[in-house]
């Protein structure tokens, strides 16, 4: 929390496995009178409050997901009093209870003041060479008024790329197809401290790289957050190998103020967190299959066919979905849409003009789209007249959007982004 007269506000995320859970009855019992020698506390609009007490009236539903974070109305607003010392820290507690959820409570503890870190921007790069290794420099300050007492810091390296040098105090894992770094290089930071990680972060362009990614994140030691709660098993880096250390680029200044290991609150400019773009020369080559079937007049017919990505980069695409394939599928003459796959959809939802002749647009499941991966799609259709090698179409569009579509430079062969649907 930072120091008066700034305010904080502190948010709650539940969390549950249970599937269509619906409780609109919760009640929340917030106790925050272990914050009274700390802070001045205020209570969200859905409370009650008696005192530092506080009961709130709450709602959750899990859906089909219950793996996020159920949200809460509930929340307290922080100001720290005037002239408390730094590091001071204070307790709450929840309770919960639903005719309908067994709500598991538990405490949490505020502190005032804190480090806080200003990560330099990353460097961007492009044109890279498929089995290059490329450095990007880890560079931070810590513009907060207590001592950081360590340093950890987050990589992750997306699709085609992975780390080219492993350190004893690093650990590694994977989320799919996304490689995580958790380093650990010893060294308090003091207030106004400028360090840098004492090696460059390598970085291997292998042969799937194409659109790639480093993010990075520096916090203090001890930090909860990302990648907390993706279920990443870790690897510790060799005993055998060299240790990663950090380097003073700035010497900061010494404090009588305890260190600490939780961020404040980033604000303005300061960001710990930080993306750099890494571009190699590639290809992903990305191709339409088409399909026949016969049917009689008033009969129905299965037209199936595909979007292969034959590579052999990765598509990995962070824009969220403006930069993957889709197919845009046209129906042959004679014929009206009956049926389609879960991963297609009329152009037009929720009209039946479309509905029924199309066009539609069949979606892969993913931004991330490895060498390999072929995606199915299918078009039940019935015959209303009988044309002879009535022929529709599959076409490879870029985008949600086909009036926009561009095919991108990394997909050079347009000689499979469409095929013909034929029908008798």
């Amino acid at each position: 929390m930072p120091a008066a007269p700034a305010t904080e506000g502190v948010y709650f995320d539940f969390h549950t496995k249970t599937k269509n859970l619906t409780a609109h009855d919760a009640t929340l019992t917030v106790d925050a009178r272990g914050l009274s020698k700390i802070a001045k506390v205020a209570f969200s609009s859905n409370c009650t409050a008696h005192g530092l007490v506080a009961t709130c009236s709450e709602s959750f539903e899990s859906g089909s997901n219950p793996n996020i974070g159920l949200g809460s109305m509930t929340q307290l607003t922080l100001t720290a009093l005037r002239g408390i010392r730094l590091g001071a820290t204070g307790t709450y507690k929840i309770t919960g209870r639903s005719a309908h959820a067994q709500i598991t409570g538990g405490t949490g503890s505020v502190t005032v003041g804190g480090p806080s870190f200003g990560l330099d921007h990353l460097a961007d790069h492009t044109n890279l060479k498929v089995g290059s290794n490329v450095a990007e420099p880890v560079r931070f300050t810590n513009v907060g008024n207590r001592p950081a007492r360590g340093v950890q810091t987050v990589l992750a390296a997306s699709p085609g790329l992975d780390f080219a040098d492993h350190y004893s105090n690093c650990k590694y894992g994977f989320n799919g197809a996304i490689h995580f770094a958790e380093c650990y290089p010893k060294g308090a930071i003091n207030i106004g401290e400028t360090a840098a990680l004492a090696a460059p972060v390598r970085l291997h362009v292998g042969s799937t790289a194409l659109n790639t990614f480093l993010d990075a994140l520096t916090a203090p030691l001890g930090q909860p957050g990302w990648p907390d709660g993706q279920g990443i098993k870790w690897t510790w880096g060799k005993g055998s190998a060299p240790a990663l250390k950090l380097k003073v680029i700035k010497a900061g200044r010494r404090s009588s103020a305890p260190a600490g290991s939780v961020s404040l609150p980033q604000t303005g400019s300061v960001t710990d967190y930080w993306i750099a773009s890494l571009r190699a020369r590639n290809t992903a080559d990305f191709a339409v299959s088409g399909a026949s079937a016969q049917a009689d007049a008033g009969k129905n017919a299965t037209l199936a066919f595909h979007l292969t990505a034959n590579g052999p980069a990765t598509l990995y695409d962070r824009s969220g979905g403006e930069g993957v394939p889709t197919a845009w599928v046209t129906l042959p003459p004679g014929t009206t849409a009956v049926g389609h796959s879960a991963n297609c959809a009329p152009w037009q939802e929720n009209n039946p003009t479309a509905e029924a002749k199309g066009p539609y647009v069949c979606s892969l499941p993913g931004i991330i789209v490895p060498k390999g991966q072929v995606t199915n799609f299918s078009l039940t259709v019935r015959v209303d007249d009988v044309v002879t090698h009535a022929k529709g179409g599959v076409q490879l569009v870029w985008g949600p959007d086909p009036a926009d579509s561009h095919r991108p430079a990394f997909d050079p062969d347009s000689r499979n982004d469409s095929a013909v649907l034929t029908m008798n």
